[in-house]
Formats: structure tokens, C-alpha cells, sequence
């Protein structure tokens, strides 16, 4: 079983442990110092170096567009009053910032695995799934395998006020894969999306981007949990498409 921490503009936190016991019930809750903002951000970077490599493309990616610490503090701490965050600056002395709804800003779900007690074996990343805020659907354009059907009147009337939750980047170690790993991510991001859909805070929609010829995995993750569309995202990168999930 593998411990899930939750990144958030304003904290680090673990929400579950190795048992399956959840952040009320867990009584050591105190967070190793490999488990930073900095830390996952190279796991991310090496991961997808890695995926890039085996799609045949190589060095070509230029990773540091995404997989840098600069452009994680921009989208995790999003509109907390345009100050600027250097990669120097530690990710939990947050307190100057204005105070500001998660529900705005960037959250990450991220899963270890738990080294044995015996040995000097560091915890380390071997999942994470980042959403953020963003004001607006994207316009789309139809696809051959796309859907017509949008979200409910009733969630586009929300979506208007409150905007929707996007899954930027998600992720997870090869040899970790098929564990389940990133269910457990989305299932506790759906939960922080739908309390604050209840709360008058959000929309209570999800969406997300992929490209199913160089995704299909991703494709199928997403249709089996939930998510609808598969429309191509107009002037999105070639094959870029959007699914969402209504909660």
C-alpha cells in the first residue's frame, strides 16, 4: 500500500498511509524531507524523459517547459496575488501569500512507496496527478471518435461562474503501474472537487487533455473511470483532444 501526500499552495499534507488509514486516523503524520515540491518535480522530469524516449522522440522534447520548478510555482500557487516565486524559495514558507480558496489555485496528489523498516531507503515518488484552476471549457472541434454531448446545462451554468478543474500533468513509474496508483490520485482529487462544488466553490467539473495516438492508455484510464468527450481542442498541439467528467 502506498502513501498519498497532498500538495497545495499552502501546505504539504499525508492523507493516507501505507495501511489505507486516512489523515484523521493517522497518528505520525510528519512529512520526510524528500517529500517536496523540488523532489517530485524531477521525479516528473525523468518519467517523462523516459515516456518520450520509448515514443521515439527522443532529446526533441524540450522537458523544461513543463517539468521545471518555476513553472510548478506558477500553476500551484496561481493567482495568489502575482508574486513571483523563485526555485529557491522552500515550498512550505507560504505564509506571506495571500489567503486564497485551493478550489483557485494548483493541487497535487502524489504517491510513495513506504521503505521496509529495516535498510537506509529514502521514500520515493511513484505516482502524482496535477490539477489546476482554469476560468473556461476549451473550445473544441468534432472528431470521429469524439462525443456531441457536452456537460448538463446545469454544469455549464457553473462553469460560467466558477470555472472547471483541469488534470495538467499525471504520471507514474513504469514498474509501479497497474497498482492502482492513479485511481487512488483521482479519487481523492474528485472528492476535494466535489466538496467544493458543494460548498459554492467550484463547478464540480473535471477536464483533461491527451493525445490518444501517443496516449491510448491514458484514453482508457479516463473512459473507465468517467470521463466523456474526445473532441479535438481547437489550437491545442496536433491530436490534442478533451475529455471531462461531471461530478
Amino acid at each position: 500500500m502506498a502513501r498519498l501526500y497532498r500538495f497545495t499552495h499552502r501546505a504539504i499534507e499525508l492523507v493516507q498511509d501505507e495501511h489505507g488509514s486516512t489523515s484523521d486516523s493517522i497518528e505520525d503524520s510528519t512529512i520526510p524531507a524528500e517529500i517536496s515540491l523540488a523532489n517530485l518535480t524531477m521525479f516528473s522530469t525523468i518519467l517523462f524523459i523516459t515516456e518520450f524516449r520509448k515514443m521515439g522522440l527522443g532529446d526533441s522534447v524540450d522537458i523544461s517547459k513543463t517539468c521545471n520548478m518555476s513553472e510548478w510555482y506558477r500553476r500551484i500557487y496561481a493567482g495568489t496575488g502575482g508574486q513571483l516565486i523563485s526555485d529557491e524559495e522552500e515550498y512550505v514558507d507560504v505564509l506571506t501569500l495571500p489567503s486564497k480558496p485551493t478550489s483557485q489555485a494548483g493541487l497535487i496528489y502524489a504517491t510513495t512507496n513506504r521503505p521496509d523498516e529495516e535498510g537506509d531507503k529514502k521514500e520515493a515518488f511513484t505516482a502524482f496527478l496535477f490539477a489546476h484552476h482554469k476560468p473556461a471549457l476549451p473550445k473544441t472541434a468534432p472528431s470521429s471518435t469524439g462525443s456531441t454531448q457536452g456537460p448538463s446545462p446545469e454544469a455549464q451554468a457553473l462553469v460560467s461562474t466558477y470555472g472547471v478543474t483541469h488534470i495538467w500533468l499525471c504520471g507514474s513509474s513504469p514498474e509501479q503501474r497497474r497498482q492502482r496508483l492513479m485511481s487512488q490520485c483521482l479519487s481523492h482529487l474528485e472528492k476535494d472537487v466535489l466538496e467544493w462544488k458543494t460548498s459554492g466553490q467550484g463547478s464540480g467539473v473535471l477536464t483533461v487533455h491527451t493525445i490518444p495516438e501517443a496516449f491510448p492508455g491514458m484514453v482508457q484510464f479516463l473512459s473507465n473511470n468517467g470521463f466523456k468527450g474526445g473532441n479535438k481542442v481547437v489550437g491545442g498541439d496536433n491530436g490534442k483532444v478533451l475529455y471531462w467528467k461531471e461530478l
